[in-house]
């Protein structure tokens, strides 16, 4: 039930079939309420002795004031005293409910006896924290708890003779995943937490393999962005393990042994101060190649690839002032070091009263890069240039001016040049130091033209139609771009084969990379917008088209880029239907194609279909499906499917049940098998068992 609104008056305010007794001095009642300020009380039967000025209320009574709310069948209150005293009693919020025996307060200090923590309404089949009596003394901030079993599905899952904590969240965060692997045998898997101050989590993980051994290592997790008053707020985690593993070594992806000791390591931190500093950085670091794949394979997709990377960014004269730190945390992955590179960046700032703006940066680094397992010298040579590892200063900058000249409302033009110079202390191969020095010169030009209907289909949620489109011309010439190839070292290379790259001289990454003598891109943006009562408009409809056109430092290297492709339809806001594809230039099939149906409807359900084809780089054909379905508000059901098309296999298949516990309380049960048929044919069945308990 909810507690009735506040209502103010002077005094006390009674209602109900009331008589008085004893001479007046006490006024007894049925079926009624008593409202003072903004405490609310109402009973089948209540009394009310103004000698004493102790309230007694029977029968289906709810007391609510603006910290508490209790449903019982007796409740006397003394406030005089400040004492509340309550029997068979009920209290919380919906979808979570505390039942208990009986509920005495004194001043604030708690003690209740025969107490139930219940997730929804009171079920035996359903979960529930039974205590056999519990207390809170608010001056010491204590809560403690004796005899506490928990109960999943009516089963007693075991039994806490006492418990004792600081303040009333729960402090504990568990995870437990079990199953087998083909080859570390049968497993336990368990990460546990536990909040030692509002902050700061302390714990560790232990997992036991009954062909491997145990796994240990600590973990932690800090987040004080939602205490009052903090100066620098900080959020970050960290997770380690170690082992010695027993099993029988197996070759990694690179033909090498792992040894027997074998150890990971990932974190990361952000943090803002309050003058504007931000710090962000992670690190993985890996024994060998496989050791997550092996024993922690969901820890694989966030972590990416093994090294170490810090950033420190603070706003200065108008731009950003920022130190950079990238550093190897193996010895087989191929990493561009930076150690370190300091920089400033004077983003596109208006530079006068005649409508000129200037964009610039300059930075000083030290990079450094070797050959490795994943890119060993054959590969190395041909990637960068370079016959053996190579460290080189390195000190770059660019200035730049731009003026937007707008032509009504549908068409913009932007005139731009700039220079970038850049210096290196070393060149390859022997080479001494070098310098490369790039101008830039061109303009960029937006159109926009639009139209709008008034149309409306009630049944797709459609209030008018309004079309966007926006053609789009970039184009730069930049003379010295073909200058110092194969020299210079590249400290950054463009990994991505999914975009195309960048136009502006001042967005490259690198400038010994850089070999473009005129850059020309084309393209088209379509969208397609209806009304929304929530958010003002809805996309209905995005469509885009890119390509480039450059020339290069040989024939080889000039001519069309592939053709971009996306478009994304949402005729309802149950409903997105999107694919991406990229076109060679030549024709023939896509060399990269994405295509996805997503259904939702809301608080039921949701599915996604996911199919991705990949003809360069890496030859994929895969299908991604997963699910979720709210049963009601405490459960729901996930499931999911990854399916490879060129082994024809199934490589995860997983289910499960979540549970919830109102706002606090994430329980989930889950069954997956994972299959690996390229790597070594590894194989495994796992169940899983996520607890995430917060607040009481």
């Amino acid at each position: 039930m909810a507690a009735e609104p506040a209502r103010t008056s002077a005094g006390p305010v009674l209602t109900g079939d009331f008589h008085s007794e004893e001479g007046g001095k006490v006024m007894v009642g049925t079926n009624a309420e008593l409202v003072s300020g903004e405490t609310f009380l109402s009973a089948k039967k209540l009394r009310l002795d103004y000698r004493t000025g102790v309230i007694v209320a029977e029968g289906e009574v709810v007391y609510a004031t603006k910290s508490l709310r209790i449903l019982g069948a007796k409740v006397v209150i003394d406030p005089r005293a400040d004492v509340i005293e309550a029997t068979d009693v009920r209290f919380g919020r919906a979808p979570v409910y505390f039942t208990a025996e009986s509920l005495r307060i004194v001043k604030g200090d708690k003690q209740i006896k025969g107490v139930r923590v219940w997730n929804n309404e009171p079920a035996a089949a359903g979960m529930h924290l039974k205590i056999a009596e519990a207390s809170y003394v608010e001056k010491e901030d204590w809560l403690s708890l004796r005899s506490a079993t928990p109960y999943v599905a009516g089963v007693p899952i075991f039994n806490l003779p006492y418990y004792g904590q600081s303040g009333l969240d729960f402090p504990y965060e568990i995870m437990l995943n079990t199953g087998s692997e083909d080859k570390q045998g049968s497993f336990i898997r368990s990460t546990v937490l536990n909040r030692v101050s509002p902050s700061l989590w302390l714990g560790g993980l232990v997992d036991y393999y009954s062909t491997s051994g145990f796994m240990v290592g600590p973990a932690l997790r800090v987040d004080n962005t939602r205490l009052p008053g903090v100066g620098t707020r900080w959020k970050g985690r960290m997770q380690s393990g170690w082992i010695d593993d027993q099993s029988t070594p197996v070759a990694d992806l690179f033909g090498r042994l792992p040894n027997s000791q074998r150890a990971f390591f990932t974190g990361e931190i952000n943090g803002r101060t309050q003058d504007g500093l931000e710090i962000a950085g992670n690190a993985f670091a890996q024994s060998d190649p496989d050791v997550l794949r092996d024993f922690r394979p969901m820890l694989i997709g966030p972590n990416g690839n093994p090294q170490i990377n810090l950033e420190v960014v603070k706003p200065y004269a108008g731009g950003y002032l920022s130190a950079a730190l990238t550093a190897k945390a193996d010895n087989y992955q191929d990493v561009v070091q930076r150690l370190p590179e300091f920089r400033y960046d004077l983003p596109t700032t208006l530079a006068a009263d005649d409508g000129w703006s200037r964009r610039a940066f300059l930075s000083l680094g030290y990079f450094s890069e070797r050959p490795s397992a994943e890119l060993p010298l054959a590969a190395f040579q041909t990637a960068t240039l370079s016959a053996d590892a190579w460290s080189t200063a390195r000190v770059d900058g660019y200035y730049g001016v731009s003026r937007t000249l707008v032509a009504g409302e549908w068409l913009s033009f932007r005139p731009v040049a700039g220079v970038r110079a850049t210096g290196w202390s070393e060149g390859l191969n022997g080479q001494d130091a070098t310098t490369k020095v790039i101008g830039q010169a061109g303009f960029d030009v937006e159109g926009l033209f639009t139209g709008s209907w008034s149309a409306d289909a009630p049944n797709w949620n459609i209030d008018g139609l309004r079309h966007s489109l926006r053609p789009i011309l970039q184009y730069r010439v930049m003379p010295g771009a073909d200058r110092e190839i194969g020299v210079a070292p590249m400290t950054q290379r463009a990994v991505s084969v999914s975009v195309l790259e960048e136009v502006d001289l001042a967005d490259r990454l690198d400038a010994a990379s850089t070999t473009d003598r005129q850059v020309a891109r084309f393209g088209v943006r379509n969208t397609v917008e209806t009304r929304d009562a929530v958010t003002g408009s809805r996309e209905l409809l995005r469509a885009d088209l890119f390509a480039d056109w450059r020339q290069g430092p040989t024939d080889a290297e000039t001519g069309r880029s592939d053709l971009l492709g996306s478009l994304q339809l949402s005729p309802t806001p149950w409903m997105t239907l999107s694919s991406s594809v990229r076109m060679p230039n030549g024709g023939g099939a896509p060399r990269e194609s994405i295509q996805t149906i997503a259904l939702n409807s809301g608080d039921f359900w949701r599915t996604s279909f996911n199919w991705i084809e990949l003809r360069q780089a890496t030859s994929a054909r895969q299908l991604f499906w997963d699910t979720q379905t709210r049963l009601n508000s405490v459960y729901s059901v996930v499931t999911g499917l990854n399916y490879d098309a060129q082994i024809g296999q199934a490589t995860l298949v997983w289910a499960g049940l979540i549970q919830r516990v109102g706002d606090s309380w994430e329980v989930e049960y889950g069954l997956n098998k994972r299959m690996d048929p390229l790597n070594r044919g590894i194989s495994s069945l796992g169940f899983h068992l996520r607890v995430r308990l917060f607040k009481f």
